[in-house]
């Protein structure tokens, strides 16, 4: 029996030193990864934003926003290719939950 797939949300942030290019092959790269194995992606640049604190030194950093459709086999391979990335500053997955269906 196969797992049914579910719908994840990532929120990963870009050193703030990236030229809009290197952002826009930045988000590609990672959703060609997620393309190239069998995924639907929404992503969505959210803007250079200040943080709360400073993470290795930057006090700004290009939120990126990404939702897609997967399982935890794929979440998993995505959560290593990104965390060897030292250009992302922080990521953040969750899941979203599906919503409970009404029977009238």
């Amino acid at each position: 029996m196969q797992k049914e797939l579910e719908l994840y949300e990532m929120l990963y942030l870009v050193d703030p030193g990236f030229t809009k290019s290197d952002l826009d092959a930045k988000m590609s790269f990672y959703r060609d990864f997620l393309t190239s194995r069998g995924s639907q992606v929404m992503v969505q640049n959210r803007g250079k934003r200040s943080l709360s604190y400073k993470i290795r030194g930057c006090e700004t950093a290009n939120y990126i926003q990404m939702i897609y459709v997967g399982n935890q086999k794929l979440r998993t391979s995505l959560d290593i290719e990104i965390g060897r990335d030292i250009s992302i500053l922080r990521f953040l997955t969750t899941k979203i939950p599906r919503l409970p269906e009404v029977i009238y």
